[in-house]
């Protein structure tokens, strides 16, 4: 649900409506959470951390109507999220503003060992939102940025290490001095993982940067920079995957008249892979740079106009000689209609030229009604696209492409609600439904359309809250009566913390994933329990703990061509963090 209260935490309700009173991923620019039309989660890096939740794939895990795993091995290997029922190429990764993920570059590399300690904000925009996005979001859009400074000036310190040899730890310095913001970042992840030969270890570097030039204008930069190596993955002839990526912006935010906002964004995004085995040699090279801009222009209290337009040029090179070098650019228009102050209706249209694929046009409308006091209605209806990728256009050395496939096309819509139960709890539920033209059938291979639709359906829900001044909780389910490639029909996070005294907290969680097969041999359910911890020795040092798999539950990730993956048994975490 869009929804102002975050997943994940254990402050009152109250405070965290404060906390999350905007989101940006269902414009592309800030707005109130509680006057989106949208499905959206945001996310709190700092509360997950304090609950021991590292990765960006498991705090993924927190958001109703998402699943984020990996599937082809433990930490490293390439990561997969699912939303609503669609695969990982069906949604779009967007960081710091720019589009990483499409057809040429899956979101995948980026989640294999993405941290939270660098990233200030996550969210989960969820449907079909190509006439914001445009391609590649029919499932959703994951939108994170890079932290920001704030405050006094601080160094940072958190160092946690445990099972299977695993160290990881990042060291920061932020701050404020006067219209200054900074924030700089360096970090270092390695384990050998609870299987032999799945060795990974990755370092990596973040920064923003920010001048308040006036109260109209702010000029800001980032950096993001990973480079990763996992393996040798033995099961496919002992692999050994290299990734090297950076991502750099700049950008301006300013108010270009009264009720007239604007950003401003140019990126450029570059990432190096690199698969050597016994089979041989395969590694594609990314060059991409983004110019875009949006803006939203507030006519009077009940009228406001939004818009943006992009440029983008990709610059794609691999092994197999299916190079591509193309320019893709477009625009959007849309409106927001506020009759009365509960009422929220929205409607948005996006032209683009996509390359190969000539024109494509996509649509969203949307409404929010604020029915009681403590009750809100929601509901959206959007067409989406999908390009199909390169692995299906021109294969790989496990089978044959197809170049003359059709684009996938999508209509999906969605109705929800959320319900305030006395002033320390929410709960929300979804109903979403999604239906695939054209969809693109990989294996076997040839790929080819098939001649009728695909649907997707299924419902979110959500309930957070507290209980009392010491406990709080939160629980995300996700039941799917639809999907693409026999994804479980139930998964669901559930963690509850006691928090006694101010220094002092302990937390209990669960994870359950249902029956599934991802199109190879079926798969057992598992129910996965944790423990964690944190205790404050002083105002700038805390100690935590974690134990994960705590009942040490056998379970498998995959399972392809008798290829079993297995899941992480039991493990056990400590670190420290300082600051200073």
């Amino acid at each position: 649900m869009a929804s102002a209260f975050t997943l994940c935490g254990h402050a009152p309700a109250e405070i965290e409506q404060e906390l999350e009173e905007l989101v940006v991923s269902a414009q592309r620019l800030p707005g109130e959470a509680s006057k989106t039309t949208s499905a959206v989660t945001t996310l709190d890096t700092r509360e997950l951390e304090e609950r021991g939740v590292l990765d960006l794939i498991e705090a993924l895990n927190e958001v109703p109507g998402v699943f984020a795993t990996s599937q082809s091995a433990q930490t490293g290997g390439s990561g997969s999220v699912f939303i609503r029922g669609t695969s990982t190429s069906y949604s779009q990764l967007v960081v710091d503003s720019v589009r990483l993920s499409d057809s040429t570059a899956p979101m995948g590399n980026f989640f294999s060992g993405a941290r939270l300690d660098d990233l200030g904000r996550i969210e989960v925009l969820r449907g079909a939102h190509a006439a914001i996005h445009g391609g590649e979001s029919v499932g959703g859009v994951v939108w994170l940025e890079t932290a920001r400074g704030e405050g006094a000036p601080k160094t940072r310190l958190r160092i946690e290490g445990g099972s299977f040899d695993s160290l990881n730890g990042q060291l920061s310095h932020s701050g404020q001095e006067g219209p200054f913001t900074w924030f700089l970042g360096g970090g270092y992840d390695g384990t050998h993982n609870d299987v032999d030969s799945q060795n990974f270890d990755q370092a990596r570097a973040a920064l923003r940067m920010e001048w308040a030039q006036s109260e109209n204008l702010t000029l800001g930069m980032t950096y993001r920079a990973v480079d990763m190596r996992y393996g040798p993955f033995e099961y496919y002839g002992s692999n050994i995957d290299h990734i090297d990526s950076g991502l750099a912006t700049i950008y301006a935010n300013t108010q270009l008249a009264s009720g007239w906002q604007a950003r401003f964004t140019l990126g450029n995004y570059r990432e190096s892979y690199d698969n050597d085995g016994a089979y041989g040699n395969y590694g594609t090279d990314l060059d991409r740079t983004v110019l875009s801009t949006d803006q939203s222009f507030e006519i009077n209290r009940h009228h406001r106009v939004l818009g943006g337009a992009f440029v983008e040029q990709s610059d794609f090179r691999n092994t197999t000689g299916s190079d591509s070098d193309e320019i893709r650019y477009g625009a959007h228009l849309g409106w927001e209609w506020t009759p009365v102050e509960s009422v929220v209706t929205d409607a948005v249209v996006r032209w683009e030229d996509y390359a190969d694929y000539d024109d494509q046009v996509t649509w969203r409308i949307g409404a929010s009604w604020q029915a009681l006091e403590k009750t809100r209605l929601r509901a959206g209806l959007g067409k989406a696209f999908r390009t199909p990728t390169f692995l299906d256009l021109y294969g790989t050395t496990f089978g044959a492409g197809n170049p003359n496939l059709n684009a996938e096309e999508s209509i999906g819509w969605d109705f929800g609600v959320e319900q305030r139960v006395g002033e320390n709890h929410m709960v929300s539920a979804t109903w979403f439904e999604n239906s695939i033209a054209n969809r693109i059938r990989s294996s076997p291979t040839p790929p080819v359309n098939l001649p009728s639709d695909t649907p997707t359906c299924g419902l979110e829900f959500a309930l957070n809250g507290a209980l009392g001044e010491h406990l709080s909780y939160r629980i995300a389910w996700t039941w799917l009566g639809a999907s693409l490639d026999d994804q479980p029909k139930n998964t669901a996070t559930s963690s509850i913390d006691w928090q006694p005294t101010e220094k002092l907290l302990l937390g209990f969680g669960a994870s359950y994933v249902d029956e599934r097969s991802y199109g190879g041999a079926p798969l057992d359910d598992y129910l996965l329990l944790r423990l964690y911890g944190s205790y404050e020795l002083r105002e700038t040092v805390s100690l935590h703990a974690r134990i994960e798999n705590l009942a040490d539950e056998s379970y498998e990730l995959s399972n392809f061509n008798s290829l079993r993956i297995p899941g992480a048994g039991l493990g056990f975490f400590t670190g420290v963090t300082v600051e200073f």
